[in-house]
């Protein structure tokens, strides 16, 4: 499986705030992949695949919004019941605790694509390979 790289992007929870972080990176041909944004409080992170990832920082840092890069496990699987289940039992029975996850459909597959924040991502990542 492969380690990808996302933004998380530390946002203010008002109406609007995410219109305009996605319509500024629309105006530079940002694609957005696969994105997490969750309430939590007054300010949340926002975690995003985005190409080119670069562009997308540099819009994030224009309207002066804090970002970090961050790795996470990107794992394929099938349209089928019980395919994130399995994959999901085989990191608990690795001690490998998943500390948040988010999908996406991979373009011109029937597959789907969950991204996934783990407490090992080196080893979720040889083992799930």
């Amino acid at each position: 499986m492969p380690i990808v790289k996302q933004l998380v992007v530390t946002l203010e929870n008002r109406p609007g705030s995410l219109a305009e972080l996605c319509s500024e990176l629309a105006k530079v041909a940002v694609n957005i992949e696969a994105i997490q944004a969750a309430e939590s409080g007054a300010i949340n992170p926002v975690r995003m695949l985005v190409k080119p990832i670069e562009t997308a920082g540099k819009v994030c840092e224009r309207l002066g919004l804090k970002t970090v890069v961050e790795p996470a496990l990107a794992v394929a699987l099938g349209h089928r019941p019980g395919s994130l289940g399995r994959v999901l039992r085989k990191l608990a029975a690795r001690n490998i605790n998943v500390e948040y996850v988010y999908g996406t459909i991979e373009k011109g597959t029937s597959r789907a694509v969950v991204i996934m924040g783990v407490s090992d991502l080196a080893a979720a990542a040889k083992f799930l390979h």
